[in-house]
């Protein structure tokens, strides 16, 4: 079955149809968001943007029932970062409140999926954060649906890019820079660097700019975009090495025009980076010529034949939010679509009559069976004869619960000395207690809520403080063997005597029987 990836660039739309790893169609559109007629300006982008698909879909005679769409970095929000060591059960709250610190705008505008690295040696997980616009991500929904096509993936381009430099022969492992661009094309230029197949930092930046003036010759702007392109990569290596000093890039692959090869060759020999140049032709073939948005639009074809360890599904995170927002208002638009066939409904309504009348029959048997047994129970004074199964455990429930409140007054005592005498010793530098709430409601747990504040005047440093008070209660054995469950309940900065504290509330609640 033929493969389909569709690119979605700043500049284009590429269309790659491929059989195995043979291009069958490759198909460049101008995107229309560039068009700026009255008339065009009338017309909705994403009305443009099908109706163009729709037109190739039908010129080419393309029959693809699923496709992956690559999409360029100005649509995503991707970020990078660290976090402690964290159960499963707290990470994705974690990873929201974190992550709120790295985006321009509010977390609930975005469908995001992220993918944990974790760290053995620094005790720590390394997050890749990937997020779109709920209503951009609609609108690549859309396309697909009106185009009949299944999305395999919504992918980051860089990505596709690192599959493409795994279907050309080159290993992932360690730490490795790639850079991908086109000075013939104004498409965006990605700087990427993955350790061990796992993306650690991703810069995008476009080449293209307005000419210097009309007596500028094509020489003198191929010479600008080069001097910009070194620019962009001593910047993007700058940004990276003081995120990251101590994961130094091994190797860095170029994959580009065959005219910028010598002007890198030379940029790349005053650094200690050995730079290898990938031969885009053995795998695009011969009889394509070079471009950024085809090696983008192949790789995104070859999704599944050349997986990565990247797994970001921001496909499957809508999906799952849109479900639990239709089960939340109304349970019965999850039936919409099912055809209802006369038969099959009697036949089901035959079953429920068959399986409500067996369960009589032998409702109607046990009834008498405790009449029997009744009758045949022998006379005792203080029981009436008449007493039935029911009443008679009703009373035995009256006296087990009398007797288990007494040796609930008598053994289960909370000393609560020393429980708390095991806080002050738990507490950081800069973390002090403001209150703390001990209660216990009837047929719940007993829980303890502990309000304080940090103030050590690095932001960072008071959330890990908070962090360290309550690795310091889990650690002590007196107090983690009453308290079972011992959270972050809230965490959060506000402005005290003019200065900015980070203030916090702890919950633990026991769920043992140990007293």
């Amino acid at each position: 079955m033929n493969s389909l990836g569709i690119y979605f660039g700043i500049k284009d739309i590429n269309l790659v149809e491929t059989s195995g790893k043979k291009i069958l169609n490759n198909i460049r559109l101008p995107h229309p968001k560039l068009e700026i007629s009255e008339l065009e300006e009338k017309v909705p982008t994403d009305v443009k943007i099908i109706a163009l698909l729709k037109d190739v879909f039908r010129s080419y005679r393309i029959n693809a029932s699923e496709a992956t769409f690559c999409i360029s970095g100005q649509d995503l929000v991707i970020r990078t970062f660290e976090i402690p060591l964290l159960p499963q059960s707290e990470l994705r709250g974690a990873v929201s409140f974190e992550a709120k610190k790295y985006i321009p705008f509010k977390l609930e505008d975005l469908d995001y999926d992220f993918q944990v690295f974790f760290n053995k040696k620094n005790k720590t997980s390394l997050i890749l954060f990937v997020g779109i616009k709920k209503e951009i991500l609609a609108n690549y929904v859309s396309f697909a649906k009106q185009l009949n096509l299944k999305i395999n993936a919504l992918e980051y381009s860089a990505f596709s890019v690192l599959r493409f430099l795994k279907l050309a022969g080159f290993s992932d492992a360690g730490v490795i820079a790639n850079l991908c661009f086109d000075s013939n094309n104004e498409d965006e230029a990605n700087f990427t660097v993955f350790e061990n197949g796992f993306s650690l930092f991703s810069r995008d930046f476009e080449l293209a700019g307005e000419p210097a003036g009309f007596e500028q010759t094509a020489e003198s702007y191929l010479i600008q975009k080069q001097d910009k392109l070194k620019n962009e990569i001593r910047i993007s290596f700058d940004y990276y090495n003081r995120k990251f000093p101590d994961k130094g890039v091994k190797n860095i692959f170029v994959v580009s025009d065959q005219e910028s090869h010598p002007g890198l060759k030379s940029f790349f020999a005053e650094s200690s980076i050995p730079v290898r140049f990938v031969e885009t032709q053995k795998v695009l073939g011969s009889a394509a010529g070079y471009s950024s948005i085809l090696v983008k639009g192949f790789a995104a074809a070859l999704f599944k034949s050349a997986p990565l360890k990247i797994k970001i599904n921001l496909i499957g995170s809508r999906l799952k939010a849109a479900r639990a927002a239709v089960v939340a208002g109304n349970p019965f638009v999850l039936l919409e679509g099912v055809k209802l066939d006369l038969k099959y409904i009697f036949l089901g309504v035959v079953v429920c009559l068959a399986v409500f009348g067996q369960g009589l029959m032998r409702t109607q048997t046990r009834q008498q069976e405790l009449e029997a047994i009744i009758n045949k129970r022998v006379k005792i004074s203080t029981v009436s004869a008449s007493d039935n199964f029911q009443e008679l455990s009703n009373l035995s429930s009256k006296y087990k619960k009398k007797i288990s409140a007494l040796d609930n007054i008598v053994k289960n005592q909370m000393y609560t000395t020393p429980l708390l005498s095991t806080i002050p010793q738990a507490l950081p530098k800069g973390v002090w207690l403001e209150s703390f709430n001990l209660s216990q409601s009837k047929g719940a747990p007993m829980e303890l809520v502990l309000n304080g504040g940090v103030y050590l005047e690095d932001g960072d440093q008071e959330f890990e403080s908070v962090n360290i008070f309550l690795k310091n209660l889990k650690k002590d054995s007196v107090f983690s063997g009453y308290f079972k469950e011992i959270t972050i309940g809230s965490i959060d900065r506000s402005s005290v005597q003019d200065k900015n504290v980070v203030v916090f509330s702890i919950t633990c609640k026991n769920f043992s029987e140990k007293k």
